[in-house]
């Protein structure tokens, strides 16, 4: 993507996407880059039971938005299941964790504020996957780099 101030428009199934795995990706809306920092905005491709492990951010304000899919959700101790149409904004500092609870490919339009971390965590993070089985502390330090701290297993079913 360009770096513009101008209005940014893409139809459904336009943008870049980037990988983690041949049926989980991440397809970019907008970018640090492309917003002057606004915030990175992307639909994760979720495939059933798969969810990323507990976390927060220690920098970023998060949004979601459930696109399609039914999603067990995580925020701080409370655990809710959601389906398409619900939204969850988080603060900074809250752990949350997201599992698709059901039996298609999920999708979520998420949002992390201010931009510019994002992609580059997942395209670092795809690298890594690509190489075979990751190890939990070469992960814990990607997540790190990009305020990504993770505090505990992914959600189970």
């Amino acid at each position: 993507m360009i770096p513009s101030s101008l209005p940014i428009l893409l139809q459904a199934g336009q943008g870049e996407t980037t990988r983690l795995a041949e049926n989980a990706s991440q397809v970019w809306k907008a970018t640090g880059e492309t917003t002057n920092g606004a915030l990175d905005l992307w639909v994760e491709v979720v495939p059933p039971g798969l969810g990323p492990p507990q976390h927060l951010h220690s920098h970023h304000e998060e949004f979601f938005w459930i696109v399609k899919g039914t999603f067990q959700i995580k925020v701080a101790d409370r655990i809710m299941s959601v389906s398409e149409g619900a939204s969850l904004f988080l603060p900074r500092g809250i752990v949350h964790a997201f599992r698709n609870s059901g039996t298609e490919t999920g999708h979520l339009l998420l949002g992390l504020l201010p931009g510019g971390v994002m992609r580059e965590y997942f395209e670092e993070l795809g690298r890594l996957f690509l190489s075979g089985p990751p190890d939990q502390r070469i992960l814990s330090q990607i997540g790190a780099k990009y305020d990504v701290v993770f505090v505990g297993p992914p959600l189970e079913g």
